[in-house]
Formats: C-alpha cells, structure tokens, sequence
C-alpha cells in the first residue's frame, strides 16, 4: 500500500510526465530505475542516498525477472506496491508479483562491512483484457538482423585503435575483472605499466557509486546502476611513473599495491561516469563513459581540454552549459550579496535614524520633536508653567581639590539621578550649565497641575542628590532648589543644534529664587506655592519677604513634604519597612540637618558657595 502511495504522490506533485516519457514498456522502465533514482538523488536534491538497484531479465514467455538489490533488508514489499502501481497507471497493464527467491549477505566495504538483500520477483500480466504490451517491448528488446544482411567482407570491421579513439575512455574487463583493452584518452591519466592487459582493474579505479564491491558478479547485479570510478594515481604520479626506468618502475608498482588500502583519493584524481555493458559473450563486460567533469575549471585541475571529448560526447555540450549556468549563479550571487549588503545598510541606517530621532527627542518636548522631524513649521508660544533652577552649592570648593576625571564622574552619577526623577514625573529638563540643573512643567501642553508636578520633583531630586558624597568634606551633597510659576515663551531656537529656548521674566525670577536660596532648602516663591496648594497638598514653612532684584521685597516659602505622596511613591523606590517611615520626610529632613551640621565644623572659605543666575 505504501509503494502504491508513492508512485500516486510522486506523480501528482510533478513527476508524471517525467515517468511516462521514460520507457514504452514496463521492462525498459524497470532497467532505467537506477538512473532515475540517480538523477532524483544526485541532481534534485543532492543528497546523496544510497538508494537500491534493479536488474531485468525477460523470460522465453514473455514474463519478467526483476532483481532488486539493496542494502535496507525487508522493504521488498514496498516494490511489489510501486511496480503494481507504474504497470497500472503509466502501461495499463494488471500484473502480479510472486516473490521468487529472497537472499542476504554480507558485503565488505571500505568503509565497512554491510548486509545485502537480493530478492527476485516474478512478474505476470494477469489483464489479458488490456492492452498488451508485447509489442512494445519486442520490438525495443529484439535484436534481430532481419533489415542487416550479413557483413562478409572486411571493409565495415572496426580495428581497437579506431574503436580506441571513438570511445577514447572506455575500458574492458573479464570475469575475473582484469583490463582487456582500453581508450586512448586514459593513457594521458594513468600510467601505461597500470593499462597493459591483465591488470586487475582494482589497481587503476576505486568504485564510488554504486557502493558496491568491485567484482564482476556485483557489476552484473547492478548493471543498470550508473557506474562513477576514481582514477587511484593523481597526474603528478602518472608523470613521475612515466619518467621511470624499468627497476624503477617495478619498486613503485609494488609500493602502489601496499599504499592501496590506504591512499586517499582526493584532489584532482580523474572521475569516470557511465554504464556497464555485459557483451554478448557473457564473458567481458565494457565500461562505456566519459570524464565526470562539469565545468572549465574542472577540465583545466585534469590538464583537460574540450578536444579530449568527443564530439559525440554530450559532456563538451553540457560542460559548456554548465559554464554558461555558473557565470550566471555567480552573478546572481553578487546581486544577492549586494542586496544582502543593501539591507544590512539599510537596517543599520535604520538603527542610526532612530538613535538620531530619539537624542533629538531628549533634546526638545516630545511634540515638538515630532514636528521637525516631520517638516513641520515650529511657531513660538506663550505657556502657563513653573520652571526649576538648581546647583550644587558646596561643588566650587569641590572642583580645585578633585581631578577632572573625577569632576565629571561626580556630575554624572548626580544628573542621571535627576534624569530619572525627570522622566519619572514627565516634567522637560531644558538644559545643564556646570554644575546648574534647569526644568520646566507645563509645557508643550498645559496642564493645571504643573506647580504640583514640579514640587514633587523638586523633593524627589532633594532625595537623589543625598545619595552622593562630596568627596572632599565626604559629607552629602545638597541642592539648592529654586522654583516660580507664571508665564513664559517658548520656542525652538536654530536649526543645526536646535535648542528649546523659554524667556520671559518667570524664567529669571525662577533663577533668583534658587540663588537666593539655601542649600537643603526648596525655595518657592508665593505664585509657586498658590499655584501649588490649588491642585496638591503640600506642607510650607514662611521664609518672609527676601530682597528680589528688580522685584523689591518679594515673599517666598520653603518646600518641606507633600501630604499627598510619599518620598518612595515620587522617586519610585520600594520602602525597607524595618528601616524606613512610612512618608520618608523624616528622613530626609535628618539627612539634610546632619549634612549642614555638619559643614559647620569646616573653615568658612570651604563655605562660601558660587550661585548660578540666567537672566
């Protein structure tokens, strides 16, 4: 059943006409199977299997003796179903199988031993009522003279060298496998002592397919196989053979036959593919091939050239082809290179616009990012927001004492701490000058809660910035915070390194509030803390009224907590429950008095703090 599936699948996914074409008769289909098996494996799919052979015989009346070798024992039943298939579908023929005669045995091989299954099926047309096939495969199995009368002169005989140079490759062996006569063309490959009649043919050619070993018997048994041998000795040895004395050669001859069993064939030793042809003696078998050779290159390793083919030889025809076919592949695999280098280009330009899109949406409000990236015209405008200014008071002293490596390892560890919290919160960080921190909430878009926004930033950079040491006085450092809300402009400001600008007096009275500030302190002015108060909760401490350039006496207050979110849910930190408080302002409250306490055991140059203002 399943050799019947086999044939019915293979024939419907494209093999069909391929099948038919392939014999009139059912005999000639069964002799060519080796050959369909090895142009399927070899040429298709390339995978080299070492598929089973077949071997036809006809008898007196008109029944077949199929002979199926192979090296996987007990499939045979699979046959029985393909040939009953292909006689039925391809021949119109009913048929039956009656198995004959089943044996095994054991084959030694170089590279081991393996078991051999030979099986002898007798074939029977049973449909009378069909078409018969006999005449088909008479008149393609006589060979009879009737048209030939018989040749009694000498005139049409052929002598062995015109037949040498017609069929400048072939060779004959007798039963006991040993060279009868051979081509003229091998003599250029292998050394004339290894081609004199009587030299076993296992000295010259090691067999690569059929896998088989190399004697007449097995050839017989496989003589519908198509047959590749290797030439054992590679040019450079013919050459030095040749150039040999008599003694000379006789010593290389008996190290040849010690060095046999393990020489490597390889490199540029001659293939030959053909057929096996058993002569009408029954006594000598020819080996009808040509040079296994499919491109230039291949020729010209052999020191070949297209005259050594016949001109009735298909190989010049298929070699040149072939030629042809690889200039192509060679071409169309530079086109795939390139267009494989094409689309690695193409993703890493990807990967680089996109790096290039995402710094230039760090660099400006997400909005307006997308605009220029989109071609799109950016009109300034005025905003309702709060803007942040804040420095690190103590870091002037800290600079002349530290190295520049470490300057800017400080800076580093300390602003991508405040990033975070900037992200966290989704406030715009505007930009960095030196040790100075500046932010903006409520832009490009308004939103009420901006002042709320930036106190929550505000605390949570309080936070962060505790985390890093000062290491000269190897105490915390402490921000100075600076915060006002009210009106600005904004608006994109060049266009090689486009800068998102705000100005407007909200901007400087934000900057005097962090100069005139403290450090450890949150100070906000009272447009700030009504802004504040009307959307959050917050807990203020008065500081009174504070001189303001160009604004007099001006009333601010110190940011101390929220009463709407804890320190850990602003700074997104998980809360130790053994050590921390609940809110985490007691903390931060204590590590802010210690820090300040602590300063004030050191010289009074040390506290003299530099002030960052933008006007």
């Amino acid at each position: 059943m399943y050799g019947a599936f086999l044939i019915t699948y293979s024939m419907e996914i494209g093999w069909d006409e391929l099948v038919r074409s392939m014999s009139p008769n059912l005999k000639g289909f069964l002799d060519n199977l080796d050959s369909l098996h090895y142009f399927i494996d070899h040429v298709v799919y390339k995978a080299n299997l070492r598929g089973p052979s077949f071997r036809c015989e006809e008898n007196s009346d008109g029944d077949l003796l199929l002979h199926y070798f192979t090296g996987r024992p007990g499939l045979y039943h699979i046959v029985k179903g393909v040939v009953r298939e292909v006689a039925k579908r391809v021949f119109d023929l009913d048929i039956n199988l009656i198995v004959q005669g089943r044996t095994q045995r054991s084959v030694h091989m170089n590279n081991g031993e393996r078991v051999e299954e030979h099986v002898v099926f007798l074939i029977k047309n049973i449909g009378e009522n069909r078409r018969d096939s006999d005449g088909s495969h008479a008149g393609l199995l006589s060979s009879t003279n009737a048209n030939f009368p018989e040749i009694l002169d000498d005139t049409l005989q052929m002598t062995l060298d015109d037949f040498s140079r017609a069929l400048p490759y072939h060779f004959v062996i007798d039963e006991s496998c040993k060279m009868v006569q051979c081509g003229s063309e091998l003599h250029n490959h292998i050394p004339d002592e290894l081609l004199k009649p009587g030299t076993p043919i296992l000295r010259i050619f090691e067999i690569n397919r059929p896998q088989i070993p190399l004697d007449f018997e097995n050839i017989c048994n496989f003589i519908n196989a198509v047959f590749v041998l290797q030439v054992k000795t590679s040019p450079l040895k013919k050459k030095h053979m040749d150039a040999m004395s008599q003694e000379e050669l006789s010593k290389e001859m008996e190290s040849l036959e010690e060095q046999q069993a393990n020489e490597v064939t390889q490199g540029h030793h001659l293939k030959l593919k053909g057929q096996m042809m058993l002569l009408s003696s029954k006594k000598h078998i020819i080996y009808l091939c040509s040079p296994y050779v499919t491109s230039i290159n291949e020729l010209m390793q052999y020191g070949m050239r297209l005259t050594a083919m016949p001109l009735h030889d298909a190989t010049r025809d298929l070699i040149l082809l072939n030629q042809q076919r690889l200039s192509d592949v060679e071409v169309n695999l530079q086109l795939e290179a390139n267009n494989e280098q094409l689309e690695t280009m193409t993703r890493e330009l990807e990967i680089e616009r996109q790096k290039t899109d995402s710094i230039l949406k760090d660099m400006l409000p997400r909005r307006i990012a997308q605009q220029l990236l989109s071609g799109e015209h950016i009109e300034a405008a005025e905003h309702e927001a709060t803007v942040m200014f804040c420095d690190l008071p103590s870091f002037q002293q800290t600079i002349p004492q530290c190295a520049p490596k470490e300057i800017i390892r400080i800076l580093n560890e300390i602003f991508r701490k405040l990033d975070r919290i900037i992200v966290i919160r989704g406030v715009y960080k505007v930009e960095t000058v030196a040790d100075s921190y500046m932010a903006v909430s409520g832009i490009t878009e308004f939103v009420p809660e901006h002042a709320e926004n930036m106190c929550h930033v505000a605390l949570g950079m309080m936070w962060e910035a505790r985390s890093v040491s000062d290491p000269v006085t190897k105490t915390p450092f402490l921000l100075r915070i600076g915060l006002h809300s009210g009106k600005i402009v904004a608006g994109v400001v060049g266009t090689k390194s486009p800068k998102y600008c705000l100005f407007g007096e909200t901007v400087t009275l934000a900057s005097q509030m962090e100069s005139l500030g403290m450090a450890g302190k949150i100070q906000c002015s009272k447009w700030t803390y009504e802004k504040a108060m009307v959307t959050g909760r917050f807990e203020f401490s008065p500081r009174g009224r504070i001189a303001v350039r160009d604004r007099g006496q001006t009333e601010t207050y110190f940011l101390t907590r929220s009463l709407k979110k804890s320190i850990w849910e602003i700074t997104d930190h998980e809360r130790d429950v053994n050590v921390n408080s609940i809110e985490g302002y007691e903390e931060l409250e204590t590590s802010i008095e210690n820090a300040v306490a602590s300063k004030t055991h050191l010289k009074p140059s040390q506290l003299q703090s530099a002030t960052c203002s933008i006007s």
